[in-house]
């Protein structure tokens, strides 16, 4: 699908985040975070980049196909606060492999299961877009746990 053919507009500036499976009637965590990079964001959903895809036993694109009551949530903390917190829940939708001498990731991609307009979609926005300030301290606590 070309660029014009698009439904909404895409944020491609690399942006960190946590990626977590939740057993939703626990409300347990069962695998996560899961670091990663959001390579291509829209109000629909986004292009993710992790190390792994296999977490705690889980495999993040299967598990929540397997398990109705399995669900991903992508998250990014703003500041120390939990109404600093944007948890939005996602479907993946298609993963595949990079794989080459040197390096060895996933690309993962996910459809967002909330309302294109939902507050948490336009906070992920803004700070893809480059309008909300990420600190510093929490992209240098968030990076080393990606390049374990």
């Amino acid at each position: 699908m070309g660029k014009s053919q698009r439904r909404a507009e895409r944020y491609n500036k690399n942006l960190t985040i946590d990626l977590f499976l939740r057993d939703d009637a626990s409300s347990s965590v069962l695998a996560g975070p899961a670091p990663c990079f959001v390579n291509d964001l829209s109000s629909y959903g986004a292009g993710l980049i992790l190390n792994q895809i296999h977490l705690n036993g889980h495999h993040l694109f299967y598990a929540p196909e397997d398990n109705p009551n399995y669900q991903l949530y992508l998250e990014h903390v703003e500041g120390e606060g939990e109404d600093e917190k944007l948890s939005v829940p996602v479907r993946p939708v298609w993963f595949n492999l990079d794989d080459n001498d040197e390096v060895h990731y996933f690309h993962l991609g996910v459809e967002f299961l909330v309302d294109p307009n939902d507050p948490r979609i336009t906070g992920l926005k803004k700070i893809a877009a480059g309008k909300k300030e990420v600190s510093e301290s929490w992209l240098s606590k968030l990076l080393p746990k990606f390049m374990k």
